[in-house]
C-alpha cells in the first residue's frame, strides 16, 4: 500500500469537511458545497475540477464548465471486459476492502483506494492494498484456450503477495512483489491461468499480504489445446488423496489393488495421488496391517502410514496438498474410509492456508453409509461443511447406479493374479485378505470368504476419473487388463 501519510489525512480532513458541510445544510447538498477542489474530486471523482467561490457561503463544485450533479453516478465499469484483453486495476465489479474510505479519493466513491499514476498511459491505480482484500472482474472470454496474465504492480518497499482466481477457483500460484524502487515505479509479472472455456466468468485477485499497487490486468491467449482430463480431474495439476481405513473390513485391501490396477492404465499417466492407511473413525476391530502391499501398489514414497504415526502422516499428506493448493490443483479425495483424518486435514489448510477456498478446492466423495456412520459426528458435520462433499450412492449396493464391485464369484481372479503388470499386487491383496478371514481378523466379508473379490471402495474412483458406466467386476477388469 502506498504509505502517503500526508495526503491520507489531508483526504480524510476533507471528508469530514464536506460531511460536515453536508449535515448542516438545509437541503443536504445545496450551495457551500465544498472548500477546496479535492473535497469536489472525493464526492464527484475526477470529472470534478474546481470548487468555485472556495471558501465562501456559495461555493460549488464544478466539473468541467458546469456544477457538478448532486446524483451524478461515479464512472462505473462495463458489465464484462472483453478478453483477450486489458482491465484495468480500478475497474473492478466487487471488491473487499479493510477500509471504507477511497484514500486515494479518486474515480470512484467505493472503499477501494484509487489514486491518479504516472505509469505509461496514465489513468489510476488501485493503492494501500491490504491482506485479506480482494477484487473481482466480470469477463468475458471471446475464445476458449490457455491463458496467461499479465499484471503491472508496484511496490516502494514490498513484500506483496497475490494470487488470482477463476469462478471462485485459485487458477495460478502466488507471486510476490518485491520493491520495484517506488509507488509508482511499475513493473509487469505474469502468472498462468489455464484454460478457461468461451463465455462469462469472474476473475478475482486476491490479496495474502499487501504494500503494493496494482495498475492493470492484461489476459492473453497462450494456446487453444485443452486440459488433459481425466473425468472431473485435471492430470495437469491436481492430486488424488486415496484414504483408506483398513479396520475392519478387508475390502480396503482388494480396493487398493483395484486402485493401482486403474493407475498403471496408460489413460492415468501423469495422475499425481498419494495413499493413506490407517485414516479411520470410530469404529472398532482390528487394524489389517498391509505395508508391503501398499508400497507394491503405489511406491514406499507415495503412501502414508496413519494408524502408526497419525501426525507424521498428516503432516506429510498436508505438506503434497499444500504444494498442489498454492500451485493452482484441486484436491480428490477417494475417502475409502471414515473422514476423521480428512477432517483434521482441512482444518490445517484453513489454518496455515486461509486463501484456499476449501469448500471449492477440496473435493471429497463418499459413497459408503457405514462409513459415514463411523466418522466422528464432529469431523462429519465440519467437512459437509467446509469442502465440496459429495455423497455418491453406496458401491456396497447393486442396482443403484454405481457399479457393483462385489461378488462371491472367484471367475476374474485368475486374470488379477497372472497379469504382467499388477499379478504381484493382486497376489499380496489376496494372501493378505484371505489371512484376516482366516485368523478372524476383521470383520468376516462374506465375498472374501466365500473365495470371490469386494473392492466396493473403487467405485469412488470410478466416479472421479469418468468411468461411470462399468457394472460389475467383469466389467472392470475388461477395461483395465
Amino acid at each position: 500500500m502506498n504509505t502517503n501519510r500526508k495526503q491520507v489525512n489531508q483526504n480524510l480532513i476533507a471528508l469530514l469537511g464536506v460531511m460536515l458541510l453536508m449535515l448542516f445544510t438545509p437541503y443536504g447538498y445545496a450551495q457551500d458545497q465544498c472548500n477546496t477542489t479535492l473535497e469536489c474530486k472525493i464526492l464527484h471523482g475526477d470529472t470534478a475540477t474546481d470548487c468555485k467561490n472556495s471558501r465562501s457561503d456559495n461555493s460549488i463544485c464544478m466539473c468541467g464548465s458546469t456544477e457538478c450533479a448532486v446524483d451524478n453516478p461515479l464512472p462505473e465499469p462495463s458489465n464484462s471486459a472483453a478478453v483477450p484483453g486489458l482491465i484495468q486495476a480500478e475497474d473492478f465489479t466487487d471488491y473487499y476492502d479493510v477500509t471504507a474510505a477511497n484514500h486515494g479519493g479518486a474515480y470512484r466513491s467505493t472503499g477501494v483506494d484509487i489514486q491518479t499514476t504516472t505509469d505509461t498511459n496514465g489513468g489510476y491505480n488501485v493503492g494501500w492494498i491490504a491482506a485479506n482484500e480482494w477484487l473481482e472482474y466480470n469477463i468475458n472470454v471471446l475464445q476458449a484456450g490457455n491463458y496467461t496474465a499479465n499484471i503491472r504492480v508496484a511496490s516502494n518497499n514490498g513484500v506483496g503477495m497475490y494470487s488470482l482466481a477463476v469462478d471462485g477457483v485459485t487458477v495460478s500460484g502466488t507471486n510476490t512483489v518485491n520493491g520495484t524502487g517506488g509507488w509508482q515505479v511499475w513493473i509487469t509479472q505474469t502468472a498462468n491461468l489455464g484454460y478457461l472455456t468461451q463465455g462469462e466468468h469472474t476473475l478475482r485477485i486476491a490479496v495474502q499480504a499487501g504494500n503494493f499497487n496494482i495498475n492493470w490486468v492484461e489476459l492473453l491467449l497462450a494456446g487453444t489445446q485443452q486440459p488433459d482430463m481425466l473425468g472431473v480431474f485435471n492430470k495437469s495439476r491436481d492430486l488424488l488423496l486415496a484414504n483408506f481405513d483398513s479396520r475392519p473390513d478387508p475390502d480396503d485391501i482388494h480396493s487398493v489393488a483395484a486402485l493401482a490396477t486403474m493407475l498403471k492404465d496408460s489413460r492415468f499417466s501423469n495422475v499425481q495421488y498419494h495413499a493413506v492407511s490407517g485414516a479411520y473413525g470410530i469404529q472398532g476391530g482390528d487394524y489389517i496391517e498391509a505395508t508391503h502391499l501398499f508400497n507394491l501398489a503405489f511406491g514406499a514414497g507415495n503412501w502414508s502410514n496413519a494408524h502408526t504415526n497419525r501426525d507424521a502422516a498428516l503432516a506429510t499428506v498436508y505438506s503434497k496438498v499444500a504444494a498442489t493448493l498454492t500451485n493452482g490443483g484441486d484436491i480428490w479425495v477417494q475417502e475409502a474410509g471414515q473422514s476423521d483424518f480428512s477432517a483434521d486435514l482441512v482444518r490445517r489448510i484453513k489454518q496455515q492456508l486461509p486463501a484456499i477456498n476449501t469448500q471449492v478446492r477440496i473435493h471429497i466423495v463418499q459413497h459408503s453409509n457405514w462409513n459415514q456412520d463411523k466418522t466422528t459426528p464432529a469431523d462429519l458435520t465440519y467437512v459437509k461443511n467446509q469442502t465440496d462433499y459429495i455423497k455418491i450412492a453406496d458401491g456396497n449396493s447393486t442396482g443403484n447406479g454405481t457399479p457393483g464391485f462385489n461378488s462371491s464369484s472367484s471367475a476374474n481372479w485368475n486374470r488379477a493374479l497372472n497379469h504382467a503388470q499388477v499379478g504381484a499386487i493382486w497376489q499380496e491383496a489376496k494372501r493378505i485378505a484371505d489371512n484376516a478371514i482366516a485368523n478372524h481378523q476383521g470383520w468376516q466379508n462374506p465375498n472374501i470368504r466365500d473365495g470371490g473379490m469386494d473392492f466396493s471402495d473403487a467405485v469412488e474412483d470410478c466416479w472421479i476419473f469418468g468411468f461411470n458406466s462399468l457394472t460389475n467386476i467383469n466389467s472392470f477388469f475388461d477395461e483395465f487388463l
